[in-house]
């Protein structure tokens, strides 16, 4: 994690930038300067949002390092916040993208892909079962076995998310330990469960844990939508 900070100050000064200049409204130059002299961490989506601004290729930027962990979070959340924004054509770039090695999580972009253009139906059988291989090789799921549950859910049978949202219930519970980003795809997990669980008509009164299990993750704004929504479909269920 040290070389990206050390890497944003040389290609920040190579830019001939202030910090200020830099990080325009993003976060505040003195974050920058802990960020850059390794006090603080860089979250994903903040590193996204600076190289873009600057126009700078994020895997370009992160590839002489070889740090392929940070690698997959930042193409995982370069095709989250595509898909968030409907935009096809940044799904496409990234799957054009030949730098970044990753087949499975590129599998799962383009299914995200074919969700947005409604041919998720139609993704092939033969890529639903080496995404599903490579989860059930995995002894522990780390984040980006969970960013690939949150997106795949589609390609599993009933049964089988049904199993894969009871596992991550009673083995995701040291909450206070977990990063913000693995909150963040816990609480996308749940939410996508009940949105299909919505689009297949499956009475919500037969999965009601996973109500519990929002209502223990911890009130971190980066969680605010997705406990405002899973309130609200919770409010329409009682209402019923």
């Amino acid at each position: 994690m040290d070389v990206i900070g050390e890497n944003l100050k040389n290609l920040r000064l190579s830019l001939k930038l202030t910090r200020k200049e830099f990080v325009k409204d993003i976060i505040d130059s003195s974050y920058l300067a802990h960020i850059e002299n390794n006090k603080n961490e860089v979250r994903a989506l903040t590193l996204v949002k600076l190289l873009d601004q600057n126009n700078i290729s994020v895997l370009e930027f992160l590839k002489p390092y070889g740090n392929m962990e940070k690698q997959n979070e930042i193409y995982e959340e370069q095709a989250s916040r595509a898909f968030f924004s409907k935009n096809v054509n940044a799904l496409e770039e990234l799957l054009e993208n030949s730098a970044y090695p990753n087949l499975i999580i590129r599998q799962v972009v383009c299914l995200m892909r074919d969700k947005l253009i409604h041919k998720e139906k139609k993704y092939p059988t033969q890529k639903k079962k080496m995404i599903k291989r490579f989860l059930l090789a995995v002894d522990h799921w780390n984040d980006d076995c969970l960013w690939i549950i949150a997106n795949a859910l589609e390609i599993f049978e009933t049964d089988e998310v049904c199993g894969i949202i009871s596992l991550i219930a009673s083995t995701y519970t040291d909450f206070n330990k977990y990063s913000d980003r693995r909150i963040k795809l816990l609480a996308q997990i749940i939410l996508n469960f009940l949105d299909l669980c919505l689009k297949n008509k499956t009475p919500l009164w037969k999965v009601d844990k996973v109500f519990s299990y929002m209502n223990k993750l911890p009130n971190r704004s980066i969680i605010f939508y997705e406990k405002a929504q899973v309130a609200e479909i919770q409010i329409e269920e009682l209402c019923k």
